[in-house]
């Protein structure tokens, strides 16, 4: 995946009562509304965006806002990070020029926004979230909501053996806040996007939901080897002790202090 910093860019914001004359972006921009409502018009159309919707505006494409108040998560990826990931979905090298519809409402778009932009702002997240997120949503978006068809999407398959070879190098892996995406398809030889499918249909959850277990299943023999849990978090790369106690609860139904005697 291109370099996250330079082809994507976020934001959390709030407008009172304002009205934005006739501009345009050089990339592409995703607004998640949450309260509010945003009265926007393109060069072709009038629209009243409301919470829980997905208001989209393309490359170029000149729009204006008419005066509104909304809260919004906003997340602008360049042309180059959808291309790129178009291109690897179909394994064709050709430029794609792709646009969405203004108003994206269904549920799973929604959803996977979401979690997008929790990866993306959380700071105990670490690269395999961040770039999954990122896979996931705009992969997606490009299949159901796009202007163009894109064509055949590329079917590459992995065996049982070759996936439990990609279990291995993770379950070896030093610092588990290092690893990428990149770095665990590589044992394959084929794409990240491609690794997420086969990951997910071969064990049951993704290679983020993977080493999620793993730190907390790691934290859990330091709690019981009498280790604080300030220094079980910062060991076991969780942002802080409370944030640990969350994911730690999650999937083990109790909190880190049963375990402490």
């Amino acid at each position: 995946m291109l370099n996250l910093n330079q082809n994507l860019s976020f934001i959390n914001n709030k407008f009172d009562n304002i009205s934005l004359t006739k501009h345009f972006h050089e990339e592409y921009s995703f607004s998640l509304i949450y309260e509010g409502n945003h009265l926007y018009q393109n060069d072709t159309d009038r629209f009243n965006i409301k919470v829980g919707m997905i208001q989209v505006v393309n490359p170029y494409e000149l729009h204006l806002t008419a005066t509104s108040s909304w809260s919004y998560l906003n997340i602008m990826p360049t042309v180059e990070l959808i291309n790129d990931i178009a291109q690897h979905l179909t394994q064709n090298d050709k430029k794609y020029q792709l646009s969405f519809l203004p108003i994206i409402r269904d549920k799973v778009a929604l959803r996977l926004y979401q979690n997008l932009f929790l990866s993306i702002t959380h700071p105990s997240n670490h690269k395999v979230n961040i770039e999954s997120s990122i896979i996931e949503f705009f992969e997606y978006i490009i299949i159901h909501h796009s202007s163009k068809d894109i064509g055949k999407i590329a079917t590459i398959t992995s065996t049982k053996k070759e996936i439990r070879k990609a279990l291995e190098y993770i379950n070896d892996f030093e610092s588990i806040d290092d690893l990428s995406l990149d770095s665990i398809s590589i044992q394959l030889g084929i794409s990240k996007y491609h690794f997420l499918k086969e990951f997910k249909k071969h064990i049951g959850i993704t290679p983020n939901k993977y080493i999620q277990i793993m730190k907390t299943n790691r934290s859990k023999k330091l709690i019981q080897d009498n280790i604080s849990l300030s220094n079980v978090a910062y060991e076991c790369g969780f942002t802080d002790q409370s944030y640990m106690i969350k994911i730690f609860k999650k999937y083990y139904g109790y909190t880190p202090s049963k375990l402490i005697f």
